[in-house]
């Protein structure tokens, strides 16, 4: 009975994997760091971890797993709560309805796929967060934004790559 309970457990911890390493990775993303650049500005962790992880192992990372990502988030980012957790919901329905696309696809082809789904996820969070305080944002930081986060994708592709390979040892 305890060898049962611990494979349950470690079936479970495996299983979560993907949730707590973006949870591990959005809070590190929010780490204020002495850069060149504006500390309001970093790269969308948790939309590189959305989309990967539901391209990657849509089994293991569901919708509770996104609602979770997106509160966590709105916890630890200074925008109105709940508009984190409206960006994700948009971002899973977008890239579960082009899930058919990207599967089986090589890395560039899901490299653009994130350019597409990034502006989706950016654009969504703007237009709430306009709309919340009646006002249209400067649109310059979601800009720089976006180049950031592009750019920090194969990054976190890597690590979310080694968390799938090295941590998951169960099968799809």
């Amino acid at each position: 009975m305890n060898d049962s309970f611990s494979e349950s457990l470690k079936l479970l911890l495996q299983r979560m994997m993907p949730l707590l390493s973006s949870i591990f990775l959005i809070a590190f993303s929010y780490v204020p760091f002495n850069v060149f650049f504006s500390s309001n500005v970093h790269a969308s962790v948790s939309v590189a971890c959305v989309y990967y992880w539901l391209l990657h192992r849509p089994d293991v990372f569901n919708l509770f797993s996104v609602f979770v990502l997106g509160l966590f988030e709105g916890a630890l980012s200074s925008a109105p709560y709940g508009i984190s957790v409206f960006q994700l919901l948009i971002l899973y329905v977008f890239v579960s309805n082009l899930l058919k696309y990207f599967n089986g696809k090589s890395f560039e082809v899901m490299w653009a796929g994130f350019v597409l789904a990034e502006f989706v996820a950016l654009f969504a969070k703007w237009f709430i967060a306009s709309v919340f305080w009646a006002e249209f944002l400067p649109v310059q930081l979601l800009g720089f934004a976006f180049v950031v986060s592009v750019f920090a994708y194969p990054i976190l592709t890597l690590i979310n790559v080694f968390v799938q390979n090295s941590l998951m040892t169960d099968e799809a």
